[in-house]
């Protein structure tokens, strides 16, 4: 059969030869020993609503582990049975010589394709055999077919394919096991036996960091090669790390699992793999790799944030924050024994902003202790305060989930959530106020309906409140429902947008190209202006704007592949970066820095920026990026030419007065007798 990607590995050769590789082992197996043999949990004896095994499907249990790298490799070699080639072939043959415009076309010829060759094949299979023929010579080009038979066309279609990982519930550093992830009990949060803090076997980004042993560097290869398979270019990746609380863990283990994401890109399009070097060193070959890490997002709580914690996200490649603030009711976070209060979180806000990093916060309706009525307060506290100002929304409304406190208040009836009625009114009342520059990721967490023993299990709750809205005639305003994804009419029709608020005490820019309606988004920059940029942390920050995110949405297009017709490759990036620059200059700013993935680098280096700072900024120092005529209708010019020309009017009117030649009536006036 046509081999699938990477070039197979030599037989009886390991993955890491030449020594390079710092792990415990250079064989290609995890280096983080295998969680699910660690403390023994497993042998056990737990009361039934306590076993793990109660809440897991059967399907779950007892998965093959992938032991290496080839484990996932050899499923991408038999995605099509070398007997069944000839058959694939001629279903491919047929969808291109039907030329199917839509989904329901593509469906009927498939209809017919099965029962003739009477096999049913996955639409992965479809693909892989289309590109395969088509680098044959043996079919054309179609790009519309090659979006027809890729399936969950929408991972790729906010620009960017996000990975999520998960670390492990016990990381291991030198033989040496630490058995909690995070040292903090809030009463919401589950400690499931053998899975990171807050996190529950069955969730789909856990499952398959079981089934990978949590080792970052296989949990990375799986869900690429899942995604690969299914269509979607992987070489634009933002990466999500979940699990316990990020500053719990050693920071060996920290900087050794970034170290192995940054690997895992690396050489995903290589079968036979090298040794691992240092973070420093797999970052910078991510500059330039075929797989690059745009983004990195970390998520930890707010009294964490510091400068040592800073410089540590930063080392990593850290680009967003994820922060649980849960709720803003000081009496809400005791109550839940959060440890930490409204006050710590406006600190970590602001310390991130100036620091250049984006933010994205968790927020719980229906917790215990609070009601409809405190849950708006919340979303208008979040909305409306200048120290409360985030890019980003993951709203979690709480759920009883076994192995936490509330649920043994919710089995005593001391704690009862209010019902679905009303927390689709709490959540309308904050969708609907969403400004145009934050981004709602989520509006539901995706909890397997097993675990769920009390509040709302509707797992499609953020669909069924956009509905409403909308027949309401108020659709929601944020980013996420507006993207363009692959709206060619909206591409053409944006247009430049430039909002601005306060936020955390410094004046913040959303630079957008959006349709005329506002219905649409295409890209957008934030730009802040902030006195105390550098926040002392990063003395490269000081005095200088601070482009803390610039993303281009639409449908992902391969680097390589720079299709006019679609937002990302129509230069909207450019011309937004341009003008935060501009809007820097005016406001006096000399010098422009940019928080960038450290795949995106090179990007900021055609545009002028260079690699500064502990920080590892891309920092740029502005020339006046004005045009002639944009310099001459500019405010600050205009009111400097009209003082300067106040300056000299003034005075030459006094002596014109004083001394200038007199009129008859003065001249007469001058020499009449008192």
């Amino acid at each position: 059969m046509v081999a699938l990607g990477p070039v197979k590995a030599e037989e009886g050769k390991g993955e890491c030869e030449g020594g390079a590789c710092s792990t415990s082992s250079c064989s290609g197996v995890s280096s983080y020993d295998n969680p699910l043999n660690l403390p023994g949990w497993r042998d056990k004896n737990y009361a039934p609503e306590d076993s793990p095994f109660t809440y897991m499907r059967h399907e779950t249990k007892g998965r093959a582990l992938n032991r290496d790298v080839e484990d996932i490799y050899k499923r991408w070699d038999d995605i099509i049975p070398e007997e069944k080639m000839e058959t694939f072939r001629s279903m491919v043959c047929e969808i291109v010589e039907g030329r199917p415009e839509t989904d329901r076309d593509l469906t009927k010829l498939l209809t017919v394709s099965r029962r003739r060759h009477k096999m049913i094949p996955k639409k992965s299979q479809l693909l892989h055999m289309y590109r395969t023929m088509r680098s044959n010579g043996e079919v054309e080009e179609i790009p519309h077919i090659e979006k027809l038979l890729m399936k969950k066309s929408g991972k790729s279609s906010s620009g960017v394919l996000v990975i999520t990982v998960v670390t492990s519930p016990y990381p291991t550093v030198n033989g040496k096991v630490q058995t909690f992830s995070c040292k903090w009990d809030c009463h919401y949060c589950p400690n499931e036996p053998g899975q990171p803090r807050s996190y529950l076997h069955d969730e789909p980004s856990v499952l398959r960091a079981n089934q990978n042993s949590f080792d970052a560097c296989l949990q990375f290869t799986d869900r690429a090669a899942t995604l690969a398979q299914n269509g979607h270019p992987v070489d634009k990746i933002e990466i999500i790390v979940l699990g316990g609380t990020w500053a719990s863990y050693p920071e060996e283990y920290r900087e050794e699992f970034c170290r192995d994401l940054f690997y895992a890109a690396n050489t995903f399009y290589e079968r036979k793999k090298r040794g691992r070097y240092a973070i420093e060193e797999e970052q910078r070959i991510n500059e330039s790799a075929q797989c690059k890490i745009i983004g990195l997002t970390l998520e930890t709580r707010p009294d964490t944030i510091n400068p040592a914690e800073l410089h540590r996200l930063r080392k990593y490649g850290c680009t967003r924050v994820q922060i649980g603030v849960q709720h803003t009711n000081d009496a809400i976070l005791k109550k839940i024994n959060r440890k930490h209060y409204r006050k710590d979180a406006v600190r970590a806000i602001q310390m991130l902003k100036d620091t250049c990093y984006k933010i994205d916060i968790h927020l719980m309706p229906n917790l215990p202790g609070s009601s409809p009525e405190i849950d708006k307060e919340m979303f208008l506290d979040v909305l409306y305060s200048d120290d409360m100002q985030v890019d980003q929304w993951k709203i979690y409304p709480c759920e009883v989930v076994p192995w936490t406190k509330i649920k043994k208040w919710f089995d005593e009836g001391t704690f009862v959530p209010y019902g679905l009625e009303k927390l689709i009114e709490v959540l309308m009342y904050g969708k609907s106020r969403v400004h145009p520059w934050i981004r709602l990721n989520r509006v539901v967490r995706d909890i397997p309906s097993q675990y769920i023993l009390g509040g709302v299990d509707v797992p499609n709750l953020r669909e069924d409140v956009a509905s409403i809205m909308r027949k309401q005639g108020n659709p929601c305003k944020c980013i996420r429902c507006r993207e363009v994804h692959d709206n060619k009419k909206a591409i053409k029709q944006a247009e430049l947008v430039v909002r601005k608020y306060r936020g955390s005490g410094a004046d913040e820019y959303f630079i957008s190209f959006e349709t005329p309606d506002r219905s649409k988004i295409c890209g957008f920059v934030r730009l802040r202006l902030s006195e105390t940029a550098g926040a002392g942390v990063f003395p490269e920050l000081e005095r200088t704007a601070l482009v803390r995110e610039l993303h281009v949405y639409g449908v992902l297009v391969a680097t390589e592949n720079k299709q006019k017709k679609t937002a990302q490759h129509v230069g909207f990036g450019k011309r937004m970066m341009l003008h935060a620059e501009k809007i820097a200059w005016r406001s006096g700013y000399r010098r422009m820095a940019v928080i960038a993935g450290v795949g995106t680098r090179n990007y900021y280096r055609k545009l002028g920026y260079e690699m500064e700072g502990e920080g590892e900024f891309m920092v740029k120092s502005l020339e006046c990026p004005l045009t002639w005529r944009e310099w001459m209708l500019d405010r600050t010019t205009l009111k400097y030419c009209a003082l300067g020309l106040g300056a000299v009017a003034v005075p030459l009117a006094l002596a014109s007065y004083l001394w200038g030649p007199r009129s008859k009536t003065q001249q007469h006036q001058d020499v009449s007798p008192p």
